[in-house]
Parts: structure tokens; C-alpha cells; sequence
């Protein structure tokens, strides 16, 4: 069985307390130590026009993050998470996706450490070992995924370096990823990403991803602003091991805030290599992208797909209102893919937030209608 690295990085640690330091650094280290706690109450409706039962998932999720205090540049994280169903009348077993009456609702129960890891900081460099979440970027290739119950992340050696000016490295090693489906996925991972911040309105990324057994990711994307517009522009080819293909991915964005408005438009192309396989972000925050309703959640068909899209995004008495139209396609021929809608209204008292959520996906020439809401209540103490 393969040695994780978070087993590694608690023997670290271990090895570590054990060094002989200063008493007061201890004493201020423990002064410096902080306790958070969250609660997530969410209830998600899933209306799916395939014959099965309406679906209630009622979850709590409560979180409890624990962050000592620094000695000699080390500091160390712990934090536990427990998803606990109040409601039953849902499907999260995806190995019971096609058998249950009821839609499945990506939620499990379940305690663990979601993030356990030692942090050394200096030397222009944040070292971390053990388990922790890595959100890259917009998230696109690889992110947390925050907004499921269960996060997403990596049991990882990580190093973030600034020592070049206006420029930050990271580079992480992972054997294991833990899933929004409470499952590890013992493969080794690589990450390479650089930054460089070419000027106050104008950033460019280069980044190098490999997944064992999948493939490697390589793309460049640049952010900035010119003339009052924001933009967003990013190319990425994938090799993948197990169909020797190499389909390319391109978003282009931009957008402009009118009066109190943020609106934005903008093409995303998972690609495809002439209908063989289509480009996969299989690390990536992908309930960000290709519409909240997640019937694309994992890309489509080997055909790929291309999303046309626009969001509007304002604040009125102090709640926050996102609307956002998609226009799906095949990336390969002609099929029309569907489209959806959806809608956000969110509110923030202090330390504590109410949300609705809406995604309405309507089939195009494939698939099913989806109807989708989330009621959401937030704590933090």
C-alpha cells in the first residue's frame, strides 16, 4: 500500500516537536493559535425529466479549523469536516446512479480531516505537507470545489515562491486526491504554475498539469483590463495516456461594469480530436463552469462542447443578484447541445449569509429537462 504523504507530513510534524526551540516561541505560538467554526445548512431540490423521484437533500455541513501559531517559520493546520443528512430522500451512491428512484446529489456523509498539513514560511516560500486545498487559477483545471459538502483535496507536498519580482511559482507533488464523492483516488499528480504580473492591468499564467493514468495538461491564459473592459483569454492542449489524443481547450472572455452592473460574455471550447475524445478537466472546480445544473459537470460526449455565455451580476439593499444565460453545442458537428439559465440571490449579515439558487437546463437535441434549487443558511464562529 502506497505511503501517503499526509502519513509523511504527521511524521514530519512529529519529528519536528521533538527539536529542541525556544520555550517562548511555544508560548507565543500558542497565544497565536486560532479555532474557527462553520455550519453550511443546505437543502438541493433535483427535478430530472427521466421518470425518477423528486429529490430533498437536506445536508449540514459543520467545520471545525484549528491553525497554530508560527515557531522557527513553522506553523501547522488541522481541519475537520462532518456532513451529516438530515433528509433521506436522495441518491448519493454514484455507483447507484442508474438503479435508485431518486436523482443522486454529490453529499455523503462523512467525518474527516479535510485539510492536515505542516507549513514552513520563509525564504520568499510557503512549504505545506499533508492533506490541504488547492485552488489554481479561476479553478477551471484545478480547484476545491467549495461548494459541494464535501471539498475536494490533495494529499500533497506544495511550494509557493515569490523570490522572483512580480512573479509566483508554485509547484505541488500529490499521490492521492480526495473527492466531492468521499473517495481517494490514490495517482500521482504534478503541478506546475507561474505567474507574472506584467503590469498593474495585465497578468500572464503558463501552467503544466499531469494526472497518472489520464494525461497532461499544458496552457497559458492572461487577465487584465484595457480601455475599461476586463478580459479573459486562455489555449490549452491535453495529451491523454489512454486514447493517444490531443484535444485543445480555448475560453475567451470579457467583460464591462455599466452604472452598478458587471456584465460579461464569453466562449468556452472543451474541444475534441475528430469525435475520438474530448478535453477533460477531471481537478477542477467544474460546478463553476458550464452551467450550475452540472448536467456537463464532467464535459460531454467525445464530441466536446462549446458554451456561449453571458451573466449579469449587481447588488440591491445589500443582496447580491447573479443571472447567467448558456448556449450549448458540440464542439465536434452540429448537435445542439441545450441551454440553461440560472439565478443567484445571496445575503450577508456579519458572520452569517442566506442564499437561493436556481439552474433551469432545457434539452436540446439530447438529454433531459433539469430543474434545479438550493436553499442555503450560513454560520461562522
Amino acid at each position: 500500500m502506497k505511503k501517503t504523504i499526509l502519513s509523511s507530513a504527521i511524521t514530519a510534524l512529529a519529528l519536528t516537536t521533538t527539536m529542541g526551540v525556544q520555550a517562548e516561541g511555544f508560548e507565543q505560538a500558542i497565544k497565536d493559535t486560532t479555532a474557527d467554526f462553520n455550519f453550511r445548512l443546505r437543502a438541493e431540490s433535483v427535478d430530472i425529466d427521466n421518470g425518477k423521484k423528486s429529490t430533498l437533500a437536506t445536508t449540514l455541513k459543520s467545520r471545525a479549523t484549528l491553525k497554530t501559531g508560527t515557531v522557527s517559520g513553522f506553523s501547522a493546520v488541522l481541519e475537520a469536516d462532518n456532513v451529516l443528512h438530515i433528509t433521506d430522500t436522495f441518491n448519493d451512491e454514484p455507483a447507484d446512479k442508474g438503479t435508485s428512484d431518486y436523482n443522486f446529489v454529490y453529499d455523503q456523509e462523512t467525518t474527516q480531516l479535510n485539510q492536515a498539513y505542516l507549513q514552513y514560511n520563509g525564504f520568499d516560500s510557503v512549504i505545506k505537507a499533508g492533506n490541504q486545498r488547492i485552488n489554481l487559477d479561476n479553478q477551471r483545471h484545478v480547484g476545491g470545489v467549495a461548494f459541494r459538502q464535501d471539498e475536494a483535496t490533495f494529499d500533497a507536498i506544495s511550494v509557493t515562491n515569490k523570490s522572483v519580482e512580480n512573479t509566483t511559482i508554485f509547484v505541488a507533488l500529490a499521490n492521492n486526491v480526495n473527492t466531492i464523492s468521499d473517495d481517494d483516488t490514490e495517482s500521482d499528480v504534478l503541478l506546475l504554475n507561474a505567474k507574472y504580473q506584467i503590469s498593474p492591468d495585465l497578468a500572464a499564467t503558463g501552467y503544466y498539469y499531469d494526472l497518472e493514468n489520464s494525461g497532461s495538461t499544458m496552457g497559458v491564459r492572461a487577465v487584465g483590463k484595457a480601455g475599461g473592459v476586463g478580459f479573459e483569454a486562455e489555449v490549452a492542449t491535453q495529451d491523454q495516456d489512454a486514447n493517444d489524443a490531443s484535444p485543445l481547450y480555448i475560453h475567451l472572455a470579457a467583460n464591462k461594469k455599466i452604472a452598478d452592473v458587471k456584465l460579461t460574455a464569453g466562449l468556452e471550447i472543451l474541444g475534441s480530436d475528430d469525435g475520438t475524445t474530448a478535453f477533460s478537466t477531471p481537478l477542477g472546480t467544474n460546478h463553476k463552469f458550464l452551467g450550475w445544473s452540472d448536467k456537463y459537470l464532467n464535459g460531454s460526449d467525445n464530441n466536446g462542447i462549446q458554451d456561449l455565455y453571458a451573466s449579469a451580476v449587481t447588488k440591491v439593499s445589500g443582496v447580491k443578484l447573479v443571472g447567467q444565460l448558456h448556449k450549448f453545442d458540440a464542439a465536434e458537428g452540429s448537435v445542439d447541445l441545450g441551454s440553461e439559465i440560472g439565478f443567484v440571490a445571496a445575503k450577508k449579515i456579519e458572520n452569517y449569509g442566506v442564499s437561493v439558487k436556481l439552474a433551469q437546463f432545457l434539452a436540446g437535441d439530447t438529454g433531459k429537462d433539469i430543474t434545479k434549487v438550493w436553499l442555503t443558511g450560513t454560520a461562522k464562529f
